[in-house]
């Protein structure tokens, strides 16, 4: 759309709503208000709601706690009504287990506020086992919940629940699958007549069971079509609620008559897809003389605002903030062997005021627990003895570190289970063992775009005055912007390549400071070394031992919290960008001016000394990382690998 024609539009919308200059008292919306426009007052039209509920069947046994959320959920919208499209139970039983499934459910739903009207599925009435009645479950069914038929008024509309599951008329079998159980029998088909007869001067008339049978090859030898043609001759049939299937499914609407399926209500679900239609949910109906709408309200997304009290918030973010799952040092690597290894992890309850439900799980398979819950008291602290195996894979980087998720559950002062966001921790390796540097050398192979190396600002701690910068590379292509060592954005330092071109710059007094070679450039595939030096009074960059460039320079460094990069410079956010394809081996920061105005022969890998600040060798990498230098006598430190670097064998060669 061109700014124009926003303009006509705007234009135009105001030339048909004008404001005006004051509201008077016949206005339906009050204000003091002047040079105001005038608002609508909402329609008086006469609403009222009822809430539908899916299968509980078949789902674990912690199903009945969504069960029970949902009707949590829906006492806080408070409807009318409730309804069920059966399958209530697992059932499939003898009756003393169908006796307590039975119990289960109706003490669950005896919570609700408002009255609650079931609709029998196959669960419900098929026997299964020793001493199978004539009529299997449909006395005990009827005994504990409700007429297998039955219709009643509310509010000038009807509601009508029929039984899909009476069998086979002539061996009284029931099995849904087989045709000749999928029909309606001529005495229920009666019923139907009468019923519709008798509120035929009704406003709506609504119809609830449990399967589906208008989906023609889920009930091939279903009599549907004789139930439809009754319900579209009434006239005032407005929808068909039904269930079974466990997945949302909308049948169209055929004449007039609108045809829903619902899925589950904590019933077992073949996948956790909610926008497939497999989905715990409930649906509200809301009835209006125009017409109805009907909205599906998964479990769990509907919150009571008189829970985020004080307490609970402050509760809540108090678990946010801490460390309630930490690994206790490292896992040895020295020896691939000798895996799996135990590892220990600490789980803590930072809070004195609530019991907490803490969850693991491991999503490579990696991490063996002694057990995946556990529940921490108040205040408490429990030490786990974990178990981890690495693979090659793992250790060549080719694949991520093993993580384990911590899921915590805690209940608030209204008993309401809360989640807190759930962790991942990375599993820790202890680098102490392994050497920084191999017998036969390396060196860092950078191939494609985003591969780098990132070294956290907190490993390089190089304090305000002069410093060296250095490290060799080997580039084929020269052309554009070469960020070959950097901590630059709007501070700091780094040395770049752009067009083949050396060049070392430096943050200080506001502003860069830039020294860049004149005539000296480097070759395509061959090992250079490049330094950059800052020595308090100027700033000079070498290439291959010789000054080729430098410019007055006098000031602390601008310094920033943004990593180290090797191969690319950083962004606002730490990420790296621009980054090269190129060799890179030795680099080096040290805390002194190492180079003068005179020619020096550089060195791969040299000595660390006490005026090194990090010094890495690139020899290996190992999970993911490479080795850092920090400490003459401290080991064990690394820098993460962005991307598919890899390290390769070989020093860089002096030239």
């Amino acid at each position: 759309m061109t700014n124009q024609t926003c303009v006509i539009l705007v234009l135009t919308f105001l030339l048909w709503n004008p404001v005006v200059e004051g509201l008077g008292a016949d206005e339906p919306v009050k204000t003091n208000r002047e040079g105001t426009r005038s608002l609508i007052a909402p329609d008086e039209e006469v609403m009222w709601q009822f809430a539908i509920m899916g299968d509980r069947t078949g789902g674990p046994a912690e199903g009945i706690r969504v069960l029970a959320r949902a009707v949590e959920e829906i006492n806080l919208v408070e409807p009318d009504l409730v309804l069920t499209v059966g399958d209530l139970i697992n059932g499939y039983n003898e009756r003393p287990l169908w006796l307590i499934q039975a119990a289960e459910f109706i003490e669950t739903m005896g919570r609700l506020s408002r009255p609650w009207y079931p609709v029998a599925g196959n669960h419900d009435v098929y026997w299964r086992g020793k001493g199978r009645p004539d009529d299997e479950h449909e006395s005990d069914y009827e005994q504990h919940f409700g007429p297998l038929w039955y219709w009643f008024e509310h509010k000038g509309c009807a509601f009508v629940i029929l039984y899909s599951d009476e069998g086979d008329p002539k061996t009284g079998r029931k099995n849904f699958s087989d045709p000749a159980c999928q029909r309606f029998t001529d005495r229920q088909l009666q019923w139907l007549d009468g019923v519709l007869e008798n509120t035929a001067s009704l406003e709506k008339v609504f119809v609830f069971l449990h399967h589906p049978r208008w989906i023609s090859n889920y009930y091939k030898g279903a009599n549907w079509d004789a139930v439809h043609d009754r319900l579209a001759a009434a006239g005032n049939v407005e929808a068909v609620f039904a269930g079974h299937i466990h997945r949302l499914h909308y049948g169209g609407k055929k004449d007039g008559i609108d045809y829903f399926t619902l899925a589950t209500t904590g019933g077992g679900k073949a996948h956790d897809y909610p926008g497939a239609g497999w989905v715990h949910h409930w649906n509200l109906v809301t009835v209006r003389p125009s017409g109805i709408d009907v909205a599906v309200v998964p479990v769990g997304s509907l919150l009571d605002p008189r829970h985020f009290t004080p307490k609970r918030r402050a509760l809540s973010e108090r678990l946010l903030a801490a460390d309630i799952a930490t690994f206790r040092g490292g896992l040895p690597v020295e020896d691939a062997s000798l895996f799996p290894k135990p590892l220990s992890l600490t789980l803590r309850n930072p809070v004195d005021s609530a019991t907490l439900r803490i969850f693991l799980s491991n999503p490579g398979g990696e991490v063996e627990f002694p057990t995946r819950e556990v529940v921490l008291g108040p205040g408490v602290t429990r030490d786990l003895v974990v178990k981890v195996s690495l693979d090659g894979a793992i250790l060549e980087g080719s694949r991520a570190l093993p993580v384990i998720d911590v899921a915590c559950y805690f209940d608030d002062e209204n008993a309401k289970s809360i989640e807190v966001p759930v962790r991942r921790i990375v599993v820790p390796l202890d680098l102490s063992g392994l050497p920084s540097r191999s017998r036969d050398g390396g060196h860092l192979s950078l191939k494609r775009p985003g591969d780098c190396v990132i070294v956290a600002t907190e490993q390089i701690p190089l304090s305000q005055g002069a410093f060296t910068l250095e490290g060799w590379v080997q580039i084929s292509d020269l052309e554009g912007r070469k960020p070959f060592l950097c901590k630059t954005n709007q501070s700091e330092y780094g040395i770049f390549l752009d067009d083949g071109t050396p060049s070392f710059m430096v943050h200080v007094a506001g502003a860069y400071k830039v020294a860049e070679a004149k005539s000296a450039r480097i070759q395509p595939d061959r090992w250079h070394h490049v330094a950059g030096v800052y020595d308090g009074s100027e700033v000079r960059v070498y290439l291959d031992g010789q000054l080729v460039g430098r410019t007055a320079a006098s000031g602390d460094r601008t310094t920033n919290a943004l990593p180290f990069i090797v191969g690319a410079d950083p962004n606002r956010s730490g990420s790296p960008t621009d980054s090269i394809q190129a060799n890179i081996d030795g680099v080096r920061i040290s805390r002194v001016a190492r180079y003068g105005i005179e020619s020096f022969s550089p060195l791969v890998d040299p000595p660390f000394d006490r005026h090194t600040v990090i010094q890495l060798p690139l020899d290996w990498q190992l999970a993911g990382f490479v080795s850092i230098e920090l400490d003459a006598d401290e080991g064990g430190q690394t820098a993460r690998i962005h991307g598919q670097a890899t390290c390769e064998s070989g020093s860089a060669v002096v030239q």
